[in-house]
Order: C-alpha cells, then structure tokens, then sequence
C-alpha cells in the first residue's frame, strides 16, 4: 500500500518504514569553537546520507538531530533529555568534553539510549567510569600516548615538555603519558609540566620556560585556539623544539598555524593520506561533493566521525533490532574494516582499537594548500591498546 501510494502522489526514492531513527548530535554549534563542532556534523550527517542512500537502518531512515551542547554539562544534560523525550532520540553522539559524557551517563543509563562519541579521550570514561550503554570509537589518553612512546623511543629526542589546559583532560593527557613514559622509555627525560587557563591569549610565561628547559619535544593536548596561539607564539619567541600532539591534524587549526606547525606530529584516527581502499574511495565521495567549498578533502574529524557511524550501523544490522541491549551484544566484539583499517569494539570496556597514525607536518600539500599532514608512520592497534587488566575496568580483570 505504501509503495502504491507513493506512485500515485508522483513520490519517488526510498519507502521508508513508518519509524525514522533519530540520533541526537551534542557539541558546540556557537561560540569560539563552532568550526570544530561543524566539522564533526559534517561526518556525521555524510554517514548519515550514505546509510540511507543505501536503504537505511533496517529499512527506517536515520535522522540527525543537532543541538548546541555549549560545552556546558548542564545544557547537554537538559538537551538531552527534552531530545530523548520529545523527540524519540533513540541515541546520542557527543565528541567534545568528557565532562559532558560524564553528566549525561545518568540520563542514558536511565532511558536506556546507547551514547558513542569518537572523540571525548579522557581514558576513565572506558575505565573506572564505564557504564554499559557508552561506546568510545576513538582512541583515548592512554592508547595515544603508547602509541607516541612507541614511536618516540626509535628518535633521537630525548628531553620532553609536557603542556596542557586546565581542566579533566589537559591532566589525563599528561598523566597518562608521563605513565607511558615511565614504563617504556625510561632513558627519557621529562624536563617540566605546565597547565594553563582555557583560552589562554599570552603563553610568553610558558614558553620561555620550555625554552630554558631545552626540550626536544613539547608534548600537549591542547585544542582549538589556545593550541593555535601556542604553536605560534612559540614559533615567534624562537622555540625549536617540535610539537606533539593529537589535535595537529585539523584543518582549520593547521591552515590558522601555517609554517608555525611545520616539522611538528601529530597522531590521529583518520588522515587523507592513508592509503587503502577504503579511504581512496572514501575521499573520492567528499571530494565530489565537497570540491568547491573550505574542506575540499575529508581530514580530522569528518573521518573517524563518518567511520563511527557506520561503526555504530553495522552493529545495530547485526543486532536487526533497535532493542539497546541487543545491540551492546552485537557491538561487543565486532571489528569492521573503516576507511583506515579494521576496528575492533572491544567486548570488556567498550574501547575502540585500530591502528594509529603518526605524521609529520609538511610545509607543502597534496590535499591542501597549507602545511598539512604528510605520508605516516602506522602504529598497530595491537601496540598502542592498553591490556585489559590495566583499565581500571572491573569487566576487564
């Protein structure tokens, strides 16, 4: 009857099941870091169109509901709930601010509403703070951090800078990293810690401390604008140590750095210049939608955003239900070839595990016309994920 009707209205394309699979997307859509919360929906809705353009989630469409998180625990929260229920949000995306993830477990784990995000990197979140309807499919502090010291003791550096914001992740980034440090390359020396205010518009104070210090390498979680202003100001104040970081990827941020970043690292879930099939056909998608506008490649984070969801779609296949529970089932333990390599959900924690990418930052291009991440250095998904016993999961001993 449906497919009759459709004919006699003039209605063409996909008949639809009478239920539409909504999805709230949270992050910040206002304030300084709008470009970053545009360029997650932007993967996201492309996996989104994908999925439907080929039949939808069991035969329903998917819909993207985008919300303003304002990087604000509480407007997530109540954002969240009038979604889930006013507007039948069956699940909910965020990749901007673990506190956030934090504020919003008591609303999921109460309405049942399985919650993934790929880039909220506090490693506890899987850990000690895990609860069971949260999928991480990124990485997070403790795998990238094995995954820097891995490659880091095959250089000749051997004096680091650790600098950070302020705040939950700024500390895990660091902790986390001094441990992995600690543990496999003992030789190396950390010659100092600093943690700054967010937003931070003169980093002098910092910088002229790392400079005496002599480092090699800064290595920092920093995001956004305070990593822009950083990497500048240093390059004026003269530093010549290198940048390490996993937010040195974005292109935004690099096109805003220019020559600054140069010669720096940076380690990320999904450059262009992975070379598989997957991505070539995956770049090949956006560049023919996308040509003419400010992303005319994918890069960080339309990438690992698009592969979350389609991560996330072929669980709920497996499952063949909307049911949360038979989907945390079906997503345990599933692995998935992404455009990058294969995914595995690992069944314990609910801790994503691919392989990793280190790059330098190059001062020309194939993909943009700023200094942009060159060829990498692969890191295996069996070298950077941190064993299960040492998660601080109780389901991992």
């Amino acid at each position: 009857m449906a497919i009759a009707l459709a004919f006699a209205f003039g209605l063409s394309g996909q008949v639809w099941g009478a239920e539409t699979i909504n999805i709230l997307h949270l992050d910040p859509f206002s304030g300084p870091f709008k470009e970053l919360g545009d360029r997650h929906n932007m993967g996201l809705q492309f996996a989104v169109d994908e999925v439907n353009a080929s039949g939808g989630l069991l035969g329903k469409k998917v819909a993207l509901l985008k919300e303003d998180s304002q990087i604000k625990p509480d407007v997530a929260v109540r954002k969240a709930t009038k979604a889930i229920l006013q507007d039948d949000a069956k699940f909910i995306v965020n990749n901007i601010s673990t506190a956030i993830v934090s504020a919003l477990a008591p609303v999921v784990q109460e309405h049942k509403i399985i919650h993934f995000s790929s880039a909220t990197y506090t490693a506890s979140l899987t850990g000690k703070d895990f609860h069971k309807y949260f999928f991480r499919t990124g990485y997070n502090t403790e795998i990238f951090s094995r995954a820097f010291v891995a490659y880091f003791k095959t250089q000749p550096w051997r004096k680091f800078y650790i600098i950070n914001q302020d705040f939950i992740f700024g500390h895990a980034v660091a902790d986390d990293f001094k441990t992995a440090m600690k543990r496999e390359f003992p030789d190396a020396e950390i010659v100092g810690e600093d943690f700054h205010p967010m937003a931070t518009k003169d980093f002098g104070p910092y910088i002229s401390k790392i400079i005496a210090s002599k480092a090699d390498v800064v290595y920092t979680g920093d995001w956004g604008i305070d990593l822009e202003v950083l990497i500048k100001q240093a390059s004026q104040m003269g530093l010549k140590a290198i940048f390490a970081s996993n937010q040195l990827d974005e292109p935004s941020v690099l096109a805003n750095i220019g020559q600054a970043g140069v010669g720096s690292m940076a380690i990320s879930m999904y450059l262009p210049t992975v070379e598989t099939k997957e991505n070539r056909a995956f770049r090949d998608k956006w560049h023919s939608k996308y040509k003419d506008s400010r992303l005319p490649w994918p890069a960080n984070p339309v990438g690992y955003c698009y592969d979350s969801v389609m991560f996330f779609a072929e669980a709920v296949k497996k499952a063949g239900s909307l049911d949360p529970e038979a989907i945390i089932k079906a997503w345990e333990g599933l692995e998935y070839n992404a455009t990058c390599g294969r995914y595995l959900m690992r069944a314990c924690d609910h801790q994503m595990l691919q392989p990793l990418f280190l790059s330098k930052i190059e001062a020309q291009s194939e993909f943009f016309s700023f200094p942009f991440n060159g060829k990498p250095v692969v890191i295996p998904r069996e070298v950077a994920a941190v064993p299960p016993g040492e998660t601080g999961n109780p389901r991992c001993k």
